[in-house]
Order: C-alpha cells, then sequence, then structure tokens
C-alpha cells in the first residue's frame, strides 16, 4: 500500500488564496515511488513533514488542523485540508472543518484501517529527533525511557508481543499503566518484552552503523523497573559506545557530530525495522543529512536501497520521503535513486506580498517559468512560459489543424520525390522538414514553421470557426513577440518586462481552462467504425448507417460551452435494422460528424419536403452516434 498523491492547501506554509490556486500545492506520485526533496531554508519541507506527520496521527487522535496564518475564509471553496489518495483508490482527509479525519472516498470498499496502524509505526524522523539521543540539556543525561516507551514514545503504541498473561498483550504504554497498579505480573511481562525488544533493537542497529563506520559499536542497557516498598520505580535505558572497541564513558562527548549523526540515524532506522509490518509504511526523514559529511551520507543512501541489509530485512516496504536543504547534495543523490521521483521547493516571494512555497515540477514548463521569475531570471521565465505556451497551443489544437494537408483516408494517395542535391531533412518531435538548401549550403531557419506565432494564429482560427468567446485572444497577440524573442527588452530585470511577464501567466491560467478530450482514438493500424440510427421517411424503414472515423474525435471544452471538432469521416454502409442485411453506401469523405449525419437526416426526409433549411442538433451527435460495442459518445465522455 503506497500514497499516490499528495494534496494540501492552507495547512502551516501551504497559502492558497483562491480557487485557481487550488492544485498548486499537489504532488504526484503514481506508482507509489519514494520521493527526493531538495527545498531551502523556509521553502516548506518541514510544513510538508508536519503535513503527513499530523494528517496520520489525527486518525487516532484528535489535534487541532494548523491553518496558515495568512488564510482567509471564503476565498477558497474548500475549508483548509491535507489529503491522501492511497493506490487502493482511496481518499483520506484531515480538514480543518471540524479539526477531523474523513475518508472521502473508498472505491474498493477494503478496510482503511491501515492509516491508524501507519501512525503507530512512527516513521517521522527529523534532525531535531535525532538530536533527543544525544543532545544534554543542563546536563542531564537524555530521557530515553520516555523516547523509547512513554506516552508518545517509539515503541509506546507497539503491542507487547509475547507476554506470559494474554490480558497482557497491549500496547506498551497501556502495559506501564497497568504496572502503575502495582502489577507485578504486568511488570515482569514488560520487563521481560522490553529486554528483548531492545536486544533486537541493539543488533540491528549495529548492523547499520556498520554502513557508516564499523570502528563504531552500540550497547543498549536496559534495567528493569521494580516494585519496591509499594511503591513502581521507572526502568532506565543508557547508550554505551566502544570506538576501535575501547568504551568511551560520555560519548556524546567525544564523538564528532558525524558519529554521533550515525549512531543516532542507526537506532531510529533500526526501530523501523523492530515493528511488526504495516499495509501502509511510511518513512519521512527530514533534513537528517545536517550532521553527515559528504562520506557518511552515501552510506545512508545504500541503507534505504538495499535489497539485504545483511538480515534479510530491508526498507523496500516503505515509502521513503527524503528531504534536504542542500542542493550539491541533492545533485549527488539523484543518480542513487534512480527510481525515486525528485522534486523542488523554493520561496516563492515574486507571486504575492507572503513568501509561501513553490513546488517545482520537473514536467512543467509553466512551473520552471514560475521559478525563474521567483529567482528575478527574467529572460529564463520568458523562454519557459513560451514554451508552456507551445506545449499547451499543441495539446489544445487538432492533428488536422496542427499539420494540415495530412489525412488518413485511404483516396490519399500524394508523395513526394526529394533530390537529395537540393533539399536537406530536418525534424523535432511533430514533424521532418524538408528544406530546399541554399548555394551557401546554410539550410532556411525552419523556426517560422512550428513557432509560437503559427500556433496563435491557428488557435484564433480554431476559437472562432466555433463561435467560442476567449476573451484573452488580443492580449496573447499583443505580447507574443516579446515571447518570440524575450531578449529584444532592452532592460532585462525592468518592471516593465516583469509585468509583461506576468500578463502572461495570466493568460496561460486562462488558457489552461481551455481543456480537450479524445472521445474516440484513431490508430494506425485498424479502422475505427461508427454508427448513427435514421429512418427513411418514405418507407417508414430503420436503418443502422456506419462510416468510419479518418481522424481522433475530440471534445473541446472552456468556461461551460463544449464543442465537437471537426473530424473526417467516410461512409461505408447502411443496414436495414430489422434483419440487418448490408447496402454498402460509400460516398465521398465528409470533414466532421456533423456534416454526415446531418446529410443522412436530410437524405431520410419525405420527397416532398424543402430540404434546404434543416437544421440538425449537434447535441444529438453525442446522444446518438454510437461505437461498435453499442456505447454512445456521451457514455464515452
Amino acid at each position: 500500500m503506497k500514497i499516490k498523491r499528495i494534496h494540501i492547501s492552507n495547512y502551516r506554509a501551504f497559502l492558497v488564496n483562491d480557487d485557481q490556486e487550488a492544485s498548486r500545492y499537489t504532488i504526484d506520485l503514481p506508482n507509489g515511488e519514494n520521493l527526493l526533496i531538495y527545498g531551502e531554508n523556509g521553502s516548506g519541507k518541514s510544513s510538508l513533514f508536519r503535513a503527513l506527520k499530523d494528517f496520520f496521527n489525527v486518525a487516532l487522535n484528535s489535534q487541532p488542523f494548523q491553518k496558515n496564518l495568512f488564510y482567509e475564509a471564503g476565498k477558497t471553496s474548500d475549508e483548509p485540508f491535507i489529503d491522501i489518495f492511497i493506490d487502493d483508490n482511496s481518499h483520506h482527509r484531515f480538514s480543518s472543518d471540524g479539526n477531523q479525519y474523513l475518508l472521502v472516498n473508498n472505491e474498493s470498499g477494503a478496510d482503511t484501517n491501515y492509516i491508524a496502524q501507519a501512525n503507530i509505526t512512527n516513521g517521522f524522523i527529523s534532525y531535531r529527533d535525532l538530536l533527543k539521543l544525544h543532545f544534554r540539556h543542563d546536563n542531564q543525561e537524555p530521557d530515553l525511557v520516555s523516547l523509547f516507551l512513554r506516552q508518545d514514545g517509539l515503541f509506546s503504541d507497539m503491542v507487547v508481543p509475547a507476554p506470559a498473561k494474554a490480558e497482557n498483550k497491549i500496547a506498551y504504554k497501556n502495559l506501564w499503566v497497568k504496572c502503575g497498579g502495582l502489577d507485578q505480573e504486568a511488570l515482569t511481562d514488560y520487563n521481560t518484552n522490553v529486554t528483548a525488544l531492545f536486544g533486537e533493537l541493539e543488533t540491528k542497529a549495529n548492523m547499520l552503523l556498520a554502513f557508516f563506520q564499523k570502528e563504531c559499536s552500540l550497547k543498549i542497557q536496559y534495567t528493569d523497573g521494580e516494585i519496591i516498598d509499594g511503591a513502581l520505580s521507572s526502568p532506565a535505558i543508557s547508550f554505551k559506545v566502544k570506538l576501535f572497541g575501547k568504551d568511551l564513558p560520555e560519548h556524546d562527548d567525544m564523538l564528532n557530530e558525524a558519529r554521533l549523526t550515525a549512531i543516532a540515524i542507526s537506532v531510529f532506522l533500526a526501530h523501523q525495522l523492530c515493528i511488526p509490518p504495516a499495509e501502509l509504511k511510511i518513512l519521512f526523514l527530514d533534513d537528517i543529512f545536517i550532521g553527515l559529511d559528504m562520506t557518511n551520507r552515501i552510506p545512508l543512501l545504500k541503507i534505504l536501497t538495499s535489497d539485504d541489509l545483511g538480515d534479510g530485512s530491508s526498507f523496500k516496504d516503505a515509502q521513503i520521503f527524503l528531504t534536504t536543504y542542500d542542493r550539491e547534495w541533492f545533485n549527488v543523490a539523484k543518480p542513487y535513486l534512480k527510481d525515486w521521483e525528485k522534486t523542488e521547493f523554493y520561496v516563492d516571494n515574486y507571486n504575492s506580498s507572503i513568501d509561501r512555497p513553490l513546488i517545482r515540477k520537473s514536467g512543467s514548463y509553466e512551473e520552471r517559468a514560475w521559478f525563474h521569475l521567483t529567482q528575478g531570471d527574467y529572460p529564463a521565465c520568458a523562454n519557459y512560459l513560451r514554451k508552456a505556451f507551445e506545449q499547451k497551443l499543441r495539446d489544445i489544437l487538432p492533428d488536422n489543424m496542427l499539420r494540415s494537408g495530412f489525412s488518413r483516408s485511404d483516396n490519399d494517395t500524394s508523395h513526394i520525390i526529394v533530390s537529395k542535391k537540393h533539399l536537406s531533412i530536418n525534424q523535432n518531435d511533430e514533424v521532418w522538414f524538408f528544406m530546399p538548401k541554399e548555394s551557401n549550403a546554410k539550410n532556411i531557419s525552419q523556426s517560422g514553421f512550428t513557432g509560437l506565432q503559427k500556433l496563435i494564429d491557428k488557435f484564433e482560427t480554431l476559437i472562432k470557426g466555433y463561435g467560442i468567446d476567449f476573451q484573452h485572444i488580443d492580449d496573447l497577440n499583443r505580447i507574443k513577440n516579446r515571447l518570440l524573442n524575450p531578449l529584444s527588452h532592452h532592460d532585462l530585470r525592468s518592471p516593465i518586462f516583469k509585468t509583461e511577464l506576468e500578463t502572461g501567466f495570466t493568460i496561460l491560467k486562462e488558457l489552461n481552462k481551455v481543456k480537450t478530450q479524445i472521445i474516440v482514438e484513431v490508430p494506425d493500424e485498424n479502422p475505427v467504425y461508427l454508427f448513427f440510427d435514421k429512418e427513411y421517411a418514405n418507407t417508414g424503414n430503420d436503418y443502422k448507417y456506419k462510416f468510419q472515423l479518418l481522424e481522433n474525435l475530440i471534445l473541446l471544452e472552456y468556461n461551460g460551452e463544449e464543442r465537437m471538432l471537426n473530424a473526417e469521416c467516410k461512409p461505408i454502409a447502411r443496414f436495414l435494422k430489422s434483419d440487418d442485411s448490408e447496402e454498402p453506401r460509400e460516398g465521398k469523405n465528409q470533414k466532421s460528424l456533423y456534416d454526415l449525419c446531418k446529410g443522412i437526416c436530410i437524405f431520410s426526409m419525405p420527397h416532398k419536403e424543402d430540404k434546404r433549411n434543416v437544421v440538425f442538433n449537434p447535441d444529438d451527435l453525442i446522444n446518438e452516434v454510437y461505437t461498435e460495442s453499442g456505447q454512445t459518445l456521451k457514455n464515452l465522455l
């Protein structure tokens, strides 16, 4: 069981101003991948750490939701929330509305108790947690009993595995409460099981510590709790460290920070190996590299990615989140973590008056443009913004507009004979370019063929042709020269240039509302047939008309309006529905389903009626045209 999406709104650092920004703080892990995060100080790494920790904790314990300080109620449709989507298609929420955990959706209907169980594993470790093992406050030794066994201790919710009395098979923290009633049998079960537990912890900690440095070893001493003179005395836990086989009386004072951090990490990770298996196991390590030099960081990656740590155990069953403030280390770690997702957090103090996180998604030109705007690198921002416009416009425009003149139809037998002496061939991800060679052997520029200018022109033709009111088209035309050539401005850091870029983001935000959906896809290999039923008025017979779709059938949506885009189709036959007899009726290709179905309606009218003013409702296409499997186009939406 793994997390496949995290969505946060107005929790701690994650400020969302309005519904247009609703998906600003979404992290997708579609296959339940582990996640490596780089983030500068104040960019939201620890807020993500706390968000997940609070989410799992609230499934068992009530706690207040920590809203962003600058959140204003009513600006967003939803109250502040933390949403977690699991790969069993369940959707879980920690909402500020009532400060409660909610199961929003559970498609499988399976038991979702794994949310509460994930909290028991205590898999959230920060650098501050590591300090608890060796940091002395007012020269007092660390309180290891509280760290491991008391109310919020690492093992506190773990069930005692092998008590002599069955009734003592309860969580360690609850068994200790029972010991407080001076129950000697409960205390014996407590001491016996804790001794065995810390023996296992010591073994696994030393196994992991050997990855860092073989010269160090750790001994964990547990002293039993006792009932003396009618009073319960607390047990004691202490760490003893050997360096090159020699005892260190005060290891926390004698060892350097790298060795102390390696010991602490080994103990905390060993704890994870000691707890029982869980369906959903989260291991979140927040900035724990701080105390490690480079030579001790690589071993940690080996521990996290090993298939066998030495005793058959590993962290393969855990979903790991690993954060770092060190960009150089982030780049070093990426090759070691090939199958992990990687993302970057930055401080966005350009987009609003309030600093807030910016999560940079590696595959999004728009996100990269935002990043460069926040860094004040306006030429780079303009470059990525231009790419974002080109990518979005290509996503919107159908193939028959992007590459007009090319057809899937059978009677398209056009061909070109190319002279290698006079033409050169180039290509990009979309098309091949056949370009005349100039006398000086230099190729003519291809920039105009696929550039932003032509894409804007085609988009304008599309929306006007289908009667779509996209009010930003004039603004897009006004700023296109700046986006096409961001270096043309006399001052690349001027407020004017920044304003133009911000206008570009406003237009792009509106352009992102234009959605296209392929309703029926036409593969290269096999023909795709659609059907339309119509009664022939002159005879009263019902017919099923069959036609071949030659281009992908696409629905365009914008601001509540829907348009079926033109897709070339070819009449094939009609069938008498009473006996399914076929009448081949191949005709000339039609530029759209609308034209073909309207033609069928006109053909099916009584002879005496005037066919010049026939009106065919485009909505009938969605409701009445269907596939070979009997699904209407509406069913496919």
